[in-house]
Parts: C-alpha cells; structure tokens; sequence
C-alpha cells in the first residue's frame, strides 16, 4: 500500500504507541518531556495546554490515539489534556467543546462526532486564534481546521470487499451494517465498500442497514439477512459493534465459516472473534500514529512552523484475517486498554 501522506518531513513521524482504557467523564494531564524535532525549546513549549476530546473516552481505538499523542506531548515538552464523554453524543460532546473553550487552550485536537454540528463549537476556537485539528472524524466544511488527519476510510472499505471476495471465491451476495448515517468515517468505509464491489460481476449488494451503534441491533439484521438472503457469502459492518453483531448473529445461525464477515479497527473483543472466527477480517487503522500527528501538527502551528503541515492526511489501513493475525506485522497494529502518560 502507497502512504498518501508521504513528502517533506513527514518520514520520522510514523510512531506507533501501545493503547489504554479510559472511564467515565476524564481529563488526564501528561508531563511534559524533551523538546521535539522543532526548534523552540521543552522550557518555551511547556507554556502550550493541547486538548483532546475524543469520539468518547472509553473506546480503545481512541485510548490508543491518546497514548500516541501523550508519547509526541511529552517529546515535544507541551501538556496534553484529555476531555470527553463514555459515550458517542453529538448533544453531550458540543458542551464538552464549549467548556474546554473557556479554559483558553494552546489548541484543540478533536474527533467531532457529527460533520455538521460540531462545525459552529469549533469555529469559536479558529475565532479566538486557537489551532484545530480534527482527528478520525472531521468535518464537511473544513476551512477552519488547521489540519484533518484521518485512516483513509474509503480505502478500508475497499480493502474489506476485496478481502471478502477473494475469501469468497468473487461470487455470492454481500450486506452492509452501517452506524448512524452523518459519521465521516463510516459513510466513507460503507462509500468505499459498495464502489470497490461493483468490480466484481457474480457479486451482489443486496442491503445496507443501520444498526444506530447498537450490538443487539447489528445481530438483529444480520439474522435477518441470512434468512432472506440464502446465497449470502459476507457482511461488511463498519465499526466495532456492527461488526461484533454481525459475527454473533452468523455464528448463532451456524453459518460460521459459509458467511465472512469483515470489520473495523483492532480492538480486544474484535481480537478474541478474529481468533475464534466468529469475525473473519480486520480493516486495522493507526490512531496512534493520528494522535502523534495531531500534535505534532498544532506544535507548528504555534511554533511557526507551518511549512511543515499537511492540511489533510489520510493513513492506510491494515487488513488482519484469522490466518494472519499472529504475524508480527499485523499484530503490531492491534489495539490495547490501558490509557497511559
């Protein structure tokens, strides 16, 4: 896979970090470290406050992000806090932003959990000065990020339709269980998915549903698919609960290894059903790398050296599959539950 976010400077700064779990509504500070690659010194940056509010705090797909951001924080000698809520809420998350506003940040590193809403809550930032960087998730109107760093999800979900396929033998009919609709990561994971399987002529999309983020939901539709859908070879589900869902609901039909499923990220749970096969493909992203970004990204930003910046960066996925999931190279990328820093 070609790294899309290849050029000037950015070669030593993929770093990957191990992960944490996070609980309930937290602010973790981190202490700061040696000066980074910039010139400005650990004593000057340590005046700098970062913040990152994630999707939610207790995911380890986010918890991971964090400790790739603590690792550069404390490298740089900047303090990094992390605000946010247990649970994915565009009305919990607004207050959470509006909040963290009042405490006048240096900058503000965040996963806006809706393309539209959090844009006017952000805005206040570029407003008073302070840098935003969008991470994982971002916006549609973009003009006031300094930078949106982000997996390519649309290659992700590529990549799970051709792994589907190839597992398939390219024939059989193939579903989709998708989120909530307005989710930049996941419309694209689903855009990239349907379009990558049009490349395959004895292949069929025969549903798209939403699961409103809901295991129970996830399971629901996948039984249902199966009943409906006898010819049925693979589901697609676009995050950790689509996907767990829909390998429980296969599993539970005693479909398993007839029906792949494929889904998103690395985290514990996913990992445990890749092993047994209940889930059957991992599209990996690399939030630690994304968080490392981010304030890498805001550090220039204030240090003036924007030259160094690339306003939009999309990371390449990693595609683990019960085959290949002990190798060295993929494991790597698996995700933890201990918040560190």
């Amino acid at each position: 896979m070609s790294n899309t976010s290849s050029g000037k400077g950015w070669g030593w700064r993929f770093r990957l970090a191990t992960a944490g779990a996070a609980v309930g509504l937290m602010s973790a500070t981190l202490m700061t470290g040696a000066a980074g690659p910039a010139a400005t010194s650990a004593s000057a940056a340590s005046k700098y406050t970062f913040v990152l509010i994630p999707g939610l705090t207790v995911d380890p797909f986010y918890i991971t992000m964090h400790n790739g951001a603590a690792v550069e924080a404390a490298k740089l000698g900047v303090t990094l806090k992390w605000v946010g809520t247990t649970t994915w809420s565009t009305p919990l998350q607004i207050p959470v932003v509006n909040s963290v506003l009042a405490s006048k940040p240096s900058a503000l590193l965040i996963a806006p959990t809706d393309l539209h809403a959090l844009f006017k809550p952000m805005d206040a930032y570029y407003t008073a000065g302070i840098p935003v960087v969008s991470v994982d998730t971002t916006l549609s109107n973009q003009s006031i990020l300094t930078a949106a760093i982000s997996s390519d999800n649309y290659q992700g979900g590529a990549l799970a339709a051709d792994t589907i396929a190839k597992l398939a033998h390219d024939k059989g009919q193939v579903a989709v269980i998708n989120t909530v609709k307005g989710v930049s990561t996941t419309d694209l994971r689903q855009a990239g998915f349907l379009a990558e399987m049009k490349k395959y002529p004895n292949m069929q999309v025969v549903a798209s549903d939403y699961d409103n983020d809901l295991l129970t939901q996830a399971e629901a539709i996948s039984r249902s698919l199966i009943l409906s859908h006898p010819n049925l070879v693979g589901i697609f589900g676009t995050n950790l609960y689509s996907a767990q869902g829909a390998g429980q609901g296969v599993a539970a039909a005693k479909e398993k290894g007839k029906i792949y499923v494929a889904g998103y990220d690395a985290e514990p749970a996913e990992i445990t059903l890749l092993r047994q096969g209940v889930i059957n493909i991992l599209v990996i992203q690399n939030p630690a790398a994304e968080g490392a970004l981010a304030v890498q990204d805001a550090y220039w930003a204030l240090t003036g050296d924007k030259s160094m910046i690339k306003k939009s960066v999309l990371l390449p996925n990693v595609v683990a599959t019960t085959a290949n999931m002990n190798e060295p190279s993929v494991s790597k990328y698996f995700y933890s539950s201990t918040l560190k820093g």
